[in-house]
């Protein structure tokens, strides 16, 4: 059951990370179409968090294959909840950036 839970939220993560980068490629091209140099500070703190959280996560994935497979099951809630916040986080900043752009 715990390997059903374990791959139920791999797949989870996976998603996510599509959305997460389907989200922020959006903004980005919010901003350039805008004509704005530079995006507002709510959506560069988001950015900010977001490129951070992706190198953070690269480290965390490799520890996967590294650590025993106690820990394999809680490092794996914790990097999808993780990657939850930030994907809710790049879809309200996406949001906002639509509507200050109208």
């Amino acid at each position: 059951m715990a390997h059903i839970y374990l791959m139920a939220l791999i797949v989870i993560f996976m998603i996510e990370s599509f959305f997460e980068v389907k989200w922020f490629a959006q903004i980005r091209d919010i901003f350039q179409r805008s004509g704005r140099i530079t995006p507002t500070k709510r959506v560069q703190r988001v950015v900010k968090i977001e490129t951070q959280w992706s190198w953070f996560s690269w480290i965390l994935l490799i520890l996967l294959f590294i650590l025993p497979e106690i820990y394999t099951f809680l490092l794996i809630c914790i990097i999808t909840l993780i990657e939850t916040i930030i994907v809710y986080e790049l879809y309200n900043a996406r949001n906002y950036a639509q509507q200050i752009n109208k």
